[in-house]
């Protein structure tokens, strides 16, 4: 048995590439745990004055949603493929999963927007 054979049945086997899909994806789920957290504590302590903390977390917040426009732009250009058959494959027809995906998109924009109208001001 050579010592190839033997690294990889001891489970050391290093990746011989960078993973662009797996940079990608652990990066939106990291990106988009980032944005969730700090637009939570954005939120809940807006009502504070405008101090040096709630600034980090806004500029932290703003960053982030930037570097998570950027990996999501490259998962779209990575899985155009599927993209595309979700989409219809180019029919007018959209699937169902896209309906419903659409339907929540534009139901939370509308949720935001009203909560903000009555709630807010």
């Amino acid at each position: 048995m050579n010592e190839t054979n033997q690294v990889k049945l001891m489970g050391t086997a290093r990746k011989a590439t960078f993973n662009k899909r797996e940079f990608v994806s652990v990066g939106l789920l990291m990106t988009a745990a980032v944005l969730v957290i700090t637009a939570v504590v954005i939120q809940v302590f807006e009502a504070l004055e405008d101090n040096f903390y709630m600034h980090l977390f806004f500029v932290a917040h703003i960053f982030t949603g930037v570097a998570f426009a950027v990996l999501a732009v490259m998962h779209a250009n990575m899985n155009w493929e599927s993209i595309d058959g979700y989409l219809g494959s180019g029919e007018m027809v959209a699937s169902r999963e896209v309906l419903c995906a659409a339907l929540l998109t534009v139901t939370t924009v509308i949720a935001g927007f009203l909560f903000v109208y009555f709630v807010m001001y």
